[in-house]
C-alpha cells in the first residue's frame, strides 16, 4: 500500500472537494480526514483547562462545600430516603 497526501475541503453540502493527481488506478481507497484545530487553544492550554486538582478537607470546609443536604431541608439522609420510598409506595397503591 502506498500513501498519497492530498489537500481538499469539505463543502457546505457535506461533499469532499479535491483534485486527484493524474494516473491513479481505479479502485477502492482509504480516506483519512484531518481537520485542523481552530486557532485559540493550544494542546497545553486544553490540558491545563481540563486538569482536575482535588481539594483538601480544609479547603472544602473553607469553601463552604459542606451541608448540601441541609440546604434542601434534609437533616437525615436515611430518614429522607425512607420517607421518599414510603411516599412512592403510597402513590403506586393509589393508581
Amino acid at each position: 500500500m502506498s500513501t498519497i497526501t492530498l489537500k481538499g475541503r469539505i463543502t457546505e453540502r457535506g461533499e469532499l472537494d479535491l483534485e486527484l493527481p493524474a494516473g491513479l488506478p481505479p479502485g477502492e481507497a482509504r480516506i483519512t480526514i484531518e481537520i485542523p484545530m481552530e486557532p485559540g487553544w493550544t494542546p497545553a492550554e486544553l490540558d491545563r483547562a481540563l486538569e482536575t486538582v482535588p481539594l483538601t478537607g480544609a479547603e472544602i470546609v473553607r469553601g463552604g462545600f459542606t451541608g448540601g443536604w441541609a440546604d434542601h431541608g434534609i437533616s437525615d439522609g436515611e430518614d429522607w430516603v425512607r420517607e421518599r420510598r414510603d411516599r412512592r409506595r403510597e402513590e403506586r397503591r393509589g393508581q
